[in-house]
């Protein structure tokens, strides 16, 4: 921008060169518009509009991170602890049935057919739930053999195929899509064991 006497000075030379008021009143607007040019509204309003953008972007962002720390996915919780999360949902029903191998689960469709038991006895239900939902897991479980394809149904989550297998008086349950063994407790076990045989006279198995 051009210094106050040297606009003074160009102001002096003009009034001493022959020009209409009109001509002189342009220069003089010429002159002071190139000290300030005006940005154009519209400049104005777009540069304002993506500041206000910018900073809706962050908040969004700052309270989805802020949500995710205070109460994480239910993915997560599934990764990090997969047994309490499981623990929310209780066995209503199960479905027992001899099993043909350790490969095939052989309860689908058809769970009212000839040799399927179905379970809904409280005490038995309650040893269920207590074992695929706690933490009572063994790392060298005995082989699978003799086994029963168990299916268990839960309100308000899918069922869980699982295999159930008896060894010297203890009893296991391995879900079909997981390696994790679990392990009936001790005080448990007899009871389970006796109701599986109790079935296996009545239904023949």
């Amino acid at each position: 921008m051009k210094k106050s006497f040297e606009l003074e000075d160009s102001f002096k030379s003009l009034s001493q060169i022959p020009r209409s008021e009109i001509q002189k009143r342009k220069t003089y607007n010429s002159i002071v518009q190139t000290g300030r040019p005006d940005r154009p509204i519209g400049y104005i309003a777009r540069n304002w509009t993506g500041s206000l953008l910018t900073i809706v972007m962050i908040l969004v962002c700052a309270a989805y991170l802020l949500t995710e720390i205070k109460s994480p996915s239910q993915e997560g919780l599934a990764a990090l602890n997969p047994a309490e999360l499981f623990a929310s949902s209780e066995i209503v029903i199960t479905y027992l049935t001899k099993s043909d191998s350790a490969e095939q689960f052989n309860l689908h469709s058809n769970l009212t057919r000839k040799g399927v038991s179905i379970i809904d006895e409280p005490g038995w239900l309650e040893i269920m739930n207590r074992t695929v939902n706690g933490r009572n897991t063994v790392k060298n479980a005995p082989k699978m053999e003799n086994a029963f394809d168990l299916l268990l149904i839960y309100e308000g989550r899918k069922p869980d195929q699982c295999k159930l297998w008896i060894n010297e008086e203890n009893v296991y349950i391995k879900r079909v899509k997981e390696q994790r063994v679990y392990k009936v407790e001790a005080s448990k076990a007899a009871k389970v064991i006796a109701m599986i045989e109790d079935m296996e006279m009545q239904v023949q198995f």
